[in-house]
């Protein structure tokens, strides 16, 4: 633990991040601010009310500002989860890097990502090799699970957008045979598919949110949403997952001879995928049936036998211990031994220089990045000329 800095979060999703959180929390107290806009934002703030080291605030700059001041001696550290692949993520880190440039405090302000190899969201040059998305995972390792039912199979789709129907929730087909299938199975729906259709910028096409409500309508979807999806890879003897995911990467972490299916479009092969030796890939209804059933009667082959060291070729060993390495890395740590001068920043001063920076791009997401408004109040927005649009946000300074 440690009690010279404090993260903050800027959040804008719903359980999609929680274990993630977790982990943070285990080295020092966090602090989610949660997007007005967001519409788990109910839910995120009740799943953590019982978390110790986790402190949930409603996203404004005032409320950032606020927290800085009562940090008093401690540093602050920005994690952002968002993918700087793209334009949130991006602008999330603009954001915070006009903070950093006002605020001695605000030592750094990294964009953590949030998921791992495989995932093409968080395929930056810089990604570190310290698996923090198992941190949690081992930490509690030893704490007992009850499951809502027992499975051998674990059926984990991810969600694909207009356009790039890259997952499986797009395959009428496969999803009708999921619905029928006779093994014990359960299904785990990602985060985001839950709440995708109030979303303002993670939405799914609407097929994938038809078969999304098939799918939630099954005895055998997973309802727990607090059960680490680690803690599922690890009981399951078959997953069924989609190639742009870090689930099928994730499962290779467990050195029981799982076999892993991965649903992959023609146009989404590619040769340069190291991951491939592992994985039985399936495009089809029939296909992925042949694999159960081969499986059930085992003549599939197991190809996952050496899959912990490709893991580990990847990214260390997990350990528990990631967030101090972590820590280490960007020098966190590194801070002097007397005590720090009182914190002194012209909060004015910071807030007019974020509108000043923010003036040229107003576009919808750079709204949503500051999050003074609704996803209703950016929709209303949407419909005024730029003058009027420029003239709320100057009459809204004082907000933002």
């Amino acid at each position: 633990m440690s009690d010279k800095i404090t993260f903050f979060v800027p959040y804008h999703t719903g359980y999609a991040h929680a274990e993630l959180v977790r982990s943070f929390s285990s080295y020092t107290d966090v602090h989610l601010f949660i997007y007005k806009w967001n519409p788990a934002r109910q839910r995120v703030q009740e799943h953590f009310s019982t978390e110790n080291r986790i402190f949930c605030h409603e996203f404004s700059l005032d409320n950032i500002l606020a927290e800085i001041n009562n940090a008093k001696h401690r540093k602050v550290v920005f994690l952002l989860t968002a993918s700087t692949n793209y334009l949130f993520g991006q602008l999330q880190l603009r954001l915070f890097r006009i903070l950093q440039q006002y605020i001695p405090s605000i030592i750094d302000v990294y964009p953590i990502g949030h998921c791992m190899y495989g995932c093409q969201s968080c395929a930056y040059a810089y990604t570190h090799c310290l698996p923090i998305t198992f941190t949690n995972y081992i930490l509690t390792k030893d704490d007992e699970v009850q499951f809502e039912r027992d499975f051998e199979i674990l059926v984990c789709p991810s969600y694909s957008f207009q356009g790039a129907p890259f997952s499986f929730l797009s395959n009428e087909e496969i999803i009708q045979y999921l619905l029928t299938l006779k093994y014990s199975h359960a299904i785990k729906l990602h985060p985001l598919a839950l709440e995708s259709d109030r979303h303002p910028f993670l939405s799914l096409t609407d097929l994938e949110r038809q078969h999304v409500q098939k799918l939630s309508e099954s005895v055998n979807v997973l309802r727990n949403n607090q059960i680490s999806t680690l803690k599922l890879l690890e009981h399951a003897r078959v997953i069924i997952c989609d190639s742009n995911s870090s689930i099928p990467f994730e499962a290779l972490y467990f050195q029981d001879k799982k076999y892993v299916f991965v649903y992959e479009t023609e146009n989404e092969y590619d040769e340069q995928d190291d991951r491939q030796n592992y994985f039985h890939k399936f495009q089809t209804a029939k296909q992925l049936n042949d694999l159960i059933e081969k499986y059930v009667h085992q003549q599939l082959e197991c190809k996952t036998e050496n899959s912990h060291e490709f893991f580990l070729e990847k990214y260390d060993e997990p350990t528990g211990n990631e967030i101090e390495q972590l820590a280490n890395v960007r020098q966190w740590t590194n801070l002097d031994e007397e005590e720090p001068a009182e914190e002194n920043f012209d909060k004015n001063e910071v807030k007019q220089a974020v509108q000043e920076d923010f003036k040229s791009i107003l576009t919808p997401m750079a709204l949503y990045v500051l999050g003074d408004h609704t996803m209703s109040q950016v929709t209303e927005l949407l419909f005024k000329d730029d003058q009027q649009l420029f003239d709320t946000m100057q009459n809204n300074v004082d907000e933002l």
